[in-house]
C-alpha cells in the first residue's frame, strides 16, 4: 500500500508541478523559492482532492468515479483564480499574478493530463457531461455508451478501498522515468542558476 501511495503522489502530477514551477518562474523572472515550488506541486494535485469523499461515499451512492467535485474545470478554474488571488494578496502582495498563475496553470496542467485517460475528460462538466480525450485514432468526443459501459462494469464489481486505491496508481514505465528525470534536472538547474 505504501507503494502505491508513493506512485500516487510522485506520479505524472508530481512532475507537471516541476515544470509549471520551472517554466513559471523562469519567465517571471523569480528566484527559487521553495514555497513558490510546494504551491505549484499542490496546485497539480489538488483536483485529486475529491478522492477523499469519494472514498467514503462510493459505496453509499455506488460512485463509479472520484471525478464529483475537484475535476468540474469551469467551476474549480474559477475557484482556484478566486482563493489564490485572495490569499496572495495577503500573504505576498508583491507576488499576486505569479501566484495566482502559478495555481491556476498547476491545476490545468492536472486537467491536461486527466485528459490523456481512455475515457477522456468531461471538460465543460458540470454543465455538460460530454467527455473529450487526447488520443490517436480515437473520436475526441467520447460516445456516451462507451461511457456507461466503463461505468457499469466499474459499478459490477465490489472494490474494496484499497483497489480504487491501487488502480489509479500509474503504472511506472520509461515515459515516467524520463519525465521524472527532465523535471528534477531542470529543478535543479533552475535551483544552481537562483543563487
Amino acid at each position: 500500500m505504501l507503494l502505491t501511495l508513493v506512485r500516487i503522489l510522485f506520479g505524472v502530477d508530481m512532475a507537471l508541478g516541476f515544470f509549471n514551477y520551472v517554466a513559471l518562474s523562469w519567465l517571471a523572472g523569480q528566484r527559487f523559492n521553495v514555497f513558490f515550488l510546494l504551491i505549484s506541486i499542490l496546485s497539480t494535485h489538488f483536483p485529486d482532492a475529491d478522492m477523499i469523499p469519494f472514498l467514503m461515499l462510493r459505496k453509499r451512492y455506488r460512485l463509479a468515479c472520484h471525478w464529483i467535485v475537484g475535476h468540474h474545470p469551469l467551476l474549480v478554474l474559477l475557484f482556484v483564480i478566486a482563493v489564490s488571488f485572495t490569499a496572495a494578496k495577503t500573504w505576498v502582495p508583491d507576488r499576486v499574478g505569479y501566484t495566482v498563475v502559478l495555481t491556476t496553470v498547476g491545476v490545468l496542467l492536472h486537467f491536461l493530463h486527466d485528459g490523456t485517460s481512455e475515457l477522456g475528460f468531461p471538460w465543460l462538466s458540470p454543465f455538460s457531461l460530454k467527455r473529450f480525450r487526447f488520443r490517436i485514432r480515437k473520436p475526441i468526443i467520447v460516445p456516451q455508451a462507451e461511457t456507461d459501459q466503463w461505468a457499469k462494469n466499474w459499478k459490477a464489481h465490489e472494490r474494496s478501498t484499497a483497489d480504487e486505491i491501487y488502480d489509479r496508481a500509474e503504472p511506472i514505465n520509461h515515459a515516467h522515468r524520463l519525465l521524472w528525470g527532465a523535471a528534477m534536472l531542470l529543478l535543479a538547474i533552475f535551483f544552481i542558476k537562483s543563487q
